[in-house]
C-alpha cells in the first residue's frame, strides 16, 4: 500500500472544504462542522494542520478557501469516492445509503491498483455487448430473488424479444426532445479529471471557464455558441462570449464535446467515445435529431471491407424537413418554394394554353414526379431532374408549376448499378505491364 501524506481523517476535512466550496467557492469553520458532524474544536484543529501543509488558506473566524496543492489532492479524494460508490450501487446494486457510508471507509484505504481495475471493469461492464446496463440490473435481480431457473428463461425471451424489434422501432421512437443523460455522475468525474489534467498541464482552469463547463455538462441539448453564451449570460452577467469560446474549445481539444457543422451552422454537443450515432437535419428550422440503426453501420463496414478499406471512423448526417415544418408549410406549393435535392409531384399547372402546352411539352404534365436538384441556379433559376432529363426552369416559370411533396414511402429508390472499385492511373498502367 502506499504511504498517504494525511491521514484518512484530514482526508475527509479536505473534502469536505472542497465539496462546501465547490457550490459556494469558499467554506466556514461551522459548515464544516455540520457537514461531518463534528464539534468545532475538532474542525479548528484539523484546519490549523491542512494550513500547515499548505493544502488551505485558513485565518480563525475567515473565508476559507483550498490552495491550488489542496484542491488536486482533494479532488483526488473526491473522485475515489464517487468511483467506489458507483461500484458498489452499478455493479454490486447496494443501495446508495449502504453505498456511500462504505465508500467513506473504502476510500482511504484502497490501492491505486484495485480502483483502477474496478474503473476498467465497470468501462467493460457499460462497454461490452455481451454485457452493458441490463447486465448489471440483472444481477441485483438475482441477489433480491434468488437463482431460480425460471427467471432465467423469462429473461432470455425478453432479451430476445428486444433484439428482434430494436431494428424496427430505433427511428420511430426518436425525437427532437432532450436525449437522456447517460450518467449525471460520469459527467462529474469526467469534469474532475479535466481540473485536474489542466491543473498538471499549468493551464488551470478559470472560474467563468468552469462555469461555462458546468452549464454545457447539465444538458445533452445540441448548442451553438451564441446559444450557450445567452444561457451563460442570463446565468452570470459577467461571463463575455470570448469565455465561452475558450471553454468550449478546452472541451473540444479534450475530447469532452465535439463542433458539428450543418450546412452553415456550427453546433456542440457532448462527445461519447464508446457509443456511436447519427443525425437528421432539418434545413427549414434547424432540428437536430440523433438516431443509431445497426443496419446502417453494418451496411458501411461491409462496402468498406468490399473496397479493402480500413474504416477509422465516420458521419452520416441527413438533410431533410422535420414533421413540424410539413405540418407548417401547406400541402400544395409552388415550385419556386421547394427545396434543393427535395421529391415533388406536379398536381397543376396555372398558366395560359400556350405557356401551359410550352411546359407539358417538357414532361412536366400532372403526376409527373422530380427532383430539385439546384433551387437557386445561375440568377435565381431552378434545376430539376424529371424522368432522367436535367431541366432549368426560369424565374417566371417555376411559380406557374403547382407541386405536392411525396411521402416518404412513396420516394422511389435511385435504381442506378453499383459502381466498380476506382483504380489509379498508376495501379492501371501497372496491371497492363
Amino acid at each position: 500500500m502506499q504511504k498517504k501524506d494525511l491521514s484518512s481523517r484530514l482526508e475527509d476535512y479536505l473534502e469536505a472544504i472542497y465539496l462546501i466550496s465547490r457550490e459556494k467557492r469558499f467554506a466556514h469553520a461551522n459548515q464544516i462542522a455540520d457537514f461531518l458532524d463534528v464539534s468545532k474544536s475538532s474542525v479548528s484543529w484539523a484546519l490549523n494542520q491542512l494550513s500547515q501543509k499548505d493544502l488551505i488558506n485558513y485565518t480563525p473566524y475567515e473565508a476559507i478557501t483550498l490552495t491550488p496543492k489542496g484542491k488536486a489532492l482533494a479532488q483526488r479524494v473526491a473522485q475515489r469516492h464517487d468511483e467506489i460508490k458507483n461500484f458498489l450501487t452499478e455493479v454490486l446494486a447496494i443501495n446508495q445509503n449502504l453505498a456511500e457510508e462504505n465508500a467513506c471507509r473504502m476510500e482511504h484505504v484502497i490501492d491505486k491498483e484495485i480502483l483502477q481495475r474496478m474503473r476498467q471493469f465497470m468501462e467493460f461492464l457499460v462497454n461490452c455487448p455481451r454485457a452493458g446496463r441490463e447486465w448489471m440490473k440483472g444481477f441485483g435481480f438475482f441477489c433480491e430473488q434468488g437463482k431460480r431457473r425460471e427467471n432465467c428463461s423469462q429473461c432470455l425471451h425478453e432479451c430476445l424479444h428486444e433484439v428482434q424489434i430494436t431494428p424496427k422501432t430505433d427511428l420511430k421512437s426518436t425525437s427532437k426532445e432532450e436525449i437522456p443523460k447517460v450518467s449525471k455522475d460520469r459527467d462529474w468525474i469526467t469534469l474532475d479529471r479535466l481540473r485536474k489534467v489542466a491543473l498538471e498541464c499549468g493551464r488551470p482552469l478559470t472560474d467563468p471557464q468552469e462555469q461555462i463547463i458546468d452549464l454545457f455538462m447539465k444538458s445533452e441539448k445540441h448548442r451553438t455558441l451564441e446559444e450557450i453564451y445567452r444561457q451563460a449570460h442570463k446565468q452570470d452577467s459577467n461571463l463575455n462570449r470570448r469565455d465561452v469560446e475558450q471553454a468550449m474549445q478546452i472541451l473540444c481539444e479534450h475530447k469532452i464535446a465535439r463542433a458539428l457543422r450543418f450546412q452553415d451552422r456550427t453546433v456542440y454537443e457532448h462527445y461519447h467515445p464508446e457509443s456511436h450515432h447519427d443525425h437528421l437535419y432539418c434545413v427549414k428550422c434547424g432540428a437536430i435529431v440523433e438516431f443509431f440503426d445497426p443496419r446502417i453501420e453494418l451496411l458501411q463496414m461491409e462496402n468498406a471491407r468490399r473496397a479493402d478499406f480500413r474504416l477509422l471512423q465516420h458521419n452520416l448526417n441527413i438533410y431533410g424537413v422535420c414533421k413540424d415544418c410539413i405540418k407548417l408549410q401547406s400541402k400544395t406549393r409552388r415550385l419556386d418554394e421547394c427545396l434543393t435535392d427535395e421529391t415533388v409531384q406536379v398536381v397543376q399547372i396555372v398558366a395560359d394554353d400556350k405557356t401551359a402546352k410550352r411546359i407539358t411539352d417538357l414532361g412536366l404534365t400532372k403526376g409527373s414526379r422530380l427532383r430539385i436538384l439546384s433551387a437557386d441556379c445561375c440568377g435565381g433559376n431552378i434545376m430539376i431532374m424529371v424522368g432522367g432529363t436535367r431541366l432549368i426552369l426560369d424565374p417566371e416559370t417555376a411559380p406557374k408549376i403547382h407541386v405536392i411533396s411525396e411521402k416518404p414511402e412513396e420516394v422511389e429508390l435511385p435504381q442506378g448499378r453499383r459502381r466498380g472499385r476506382h483504380r489509379h492511373a498508376a495501379d492501371r498502367s501497372k496491371r497492363r505491364k
